[in-house]
């Protein structure tokens, strides 16, 4: 298991589908799948899903929290210059 060079969180490495590499939170989180839910998670192939937190019944899967989300000091590591 990685950690967080920088909070010291476990996290999980995956390659997103246009071959970058993404920090995940160690924690799989139940969801329903949802294309106008609030919440977005990432499945361990590095796609994003749209979904609704799932705390009780059946959830559509199980995936995990983007580090960059959760991190205390993911603004360390954002990249400069970049326009959006």
């Amino acid at each position: 298991m990685a950690t967080c060079s920088s909070c010291g969180a476990p996290i999980v490495w995956v390659k997103t589908p246009l071959g970058k590499m993404m920090p995940l939170d160690e924690k799989l989180i139940r969801y329903k799948q949802n294309p106008e839910g609030k919440d977005f998670l990432v499945s361990d192939r590095g796609e994003t899903i749209r979904c609704d937190l799932v705390f009780d019944g059946l959830p559509t899967g199980m995936a995990r929290r983007s580090h960059f989300v959760t991190c205390p000091n993911a603004e360390k590591f954002r990249k400069r210059g970049r326009k959006a």
